[in-house]
């Protein structure tokens, strides 16, 4: 069940109801949310660093394929010969002509490496994992500042609305105090009081109307619209029920992309050990090559010469002595390894200091939401009497002017306290990793 509250410059209505699709015009915060997600700029910059992450995830990339190479070359040569024999015959030529071919294939494969690639490949797995988790912390975090926008606008509409009516009242009190001054009933004072609490209230409307339009500037932002595109948010808020703390507790561990990182980078950083630890194993290279060879002279003893065919090679590398830098990798890794263990413990501690946050917020809203909307009928009411009696001069001018400010700050209250209970419903969202259904 939900509690759907819809401010109205008029009165606060509460009641309980079975969510239903319910159209609105201009934007809806479930259009909103569908915009970000496929317009927001740091969302779509995120989903590509996601697709690097895969394209570099094979098992090329860990090494653990062969590197092919073909080549073909050619030379061309012009020399002058001049040969003397062990049974006195001297060749002299000018001009001599030579030239040689080669082509061939060679392929190069390590088959063993300390087994380096596959601990490679499991680490561009997580790589490509951290890829995927961090769009998804990105794109939950760009909802989170949408659904706060959102009804940050909402807030300001409905206090825009307040201040109106509160002006209507000022302007009410300042005509009734006028009218008294005339006729002789009332006071000078009266009348400048009046006047300077609706200068007040028409200086405080024009600083609210600039932070809404401001406000839905940086929401076009967020949607990745332009600045100045116009658009209406609906004028209800509806505050949810919280899951029970164990269910909460149960999906950050499953869903919450923060733990899942800091998880995951654990990962990595094993795998990276791997690696390195990798340094100390020999390994095992295999070269086949297929040569083909043609050199002709024109001059010489060789005037031609050919050969072609296969050959192949079998490499053993073994590390006796790498001045110690293995040792210092591994050492350095472990650091790396104890200083994730406590960045992930540090998220865990952070995250339910968020939530145990939000809660104590969230109760507190529901606590203030309950008191002011009786404190508004109230309020509404007195309004109506107390204008009535400061007509009659039962009371004076400075006691209605303080049952006013009762009514508008009691309005501001409870509006404010709508906003803080959706803040921390959506921060749970957020926490819990639910917030694109929120």
């Amino acid at each position: 069940m939900k509690w759907r509250y819809r401010i109205g410059m008029l009165f606060f209505s509460i009641c309980v109801s079975i969510p239903v699709g319910a159209q609105q015009q201009g934007l809806s915060i479930q259009d909103a949310i569908k915009a970000a997600i496929e317009h927001n700029f740091d969302v779509q910059i995120a989903r590509n660093s996601t697709e690097i992450s895969k394209i570099n995830n094979t098992w090329g990339s860990a090494g653990a394929l062969p590197d092919v190479n073909a080549f073909v070359n050619k030379n061309m040569g012009a020399n002058n010969l001049k040969q003397k024999l062990n049974t006195g015959t001297v060749i002299e030529k000018k001009g001599n002509t030579s030239q040689s071919i080669g082509a061939g294939v060679q392929v190069v494969w390590r088959v063993f490496d300390g087994m380096k690639m596959f601990a490679t490949k499991r680490k561009l797995d997580e790589l490509q994992q951290i890829g995927e988790l961090s769009f998804r912390k990105t794109l939950n975090e760009i909802v989170y500042n949408v659904i706060s926008a959102y009804y940050n606008i909402i807030t300001l509409k409905e206090q825009i609305e307040a201040t109106q009516e509160q002006i209507k009242l000022y302007e009410d009190r300042w005509n009734l105090s006028k009218a008294k001054f005339e006729i002789g009933t009332g006071a000078r004072y009266e009348v400048l009081e009046a006047e300077v609490d609706l200068n007040e209230q028409q200086s405080n409307l024009l600083s609210l109307q600039n932070a809404l339009a401001v406000s839905k500037s940086s929401l076009n932002n967020l949607l990745g619209k332009p600045a100045d595109t116009s658009f209406i948010v609906g004028d209800t808020i509806e505050v949810n029920p919280l899951p029970l703390l164990s269910e909460i507790e149960e999906k950050i561990a499953l869903q919450n992309p923060d733990i899942l990182l800091a998880n995951t980078n654990l990962k990595v950083l094993f795998e990276t050990r791997n690696e390195v630890k990798a340094g100390r194993l020999p390994s095992v290279t295999i070269t086949g090559n297929y040569n083909f060879n043609k050199n002709s002279s024109s001059a010489g003893f060789n005037l031609f010469n050919q050969t072609y065919g296969p050959s192949a090679q079998i490499g053993i590398s073994i590390p006796i002595f790498q001045g110690g830098n293995v040792n210092r990798q591994m050492q350095v890794t472990d650091i790396n390894i104890r200083n994730q263990q406590l960045a992930l413990d540090k998220a865990r501690n952070d995250i339910r200091t968020a939530v145990n946050n939000a809660i104590i917020n969230y109760s507190n809203a529901r606590k203030i939401i309950e008191l002011e909307t009786k404190n508004l009928v109230t309020a509404r009411e007195n309004i109506g009497i107390a204008t009535e009696r400061y007509k009659r001069l039962n009371i004076t001018a400075v006691e209605l002017r303080q049952i006013q400010i009762s009514y508008n700050a009691t309005r501001t209250r409870l509006v404010n306290a709508l906003n803080q209970a959706k803040s921390a419903e959506a921060m749970i969202a957020l926490l819990t990793g639910d917030i694109q259904h929120l």
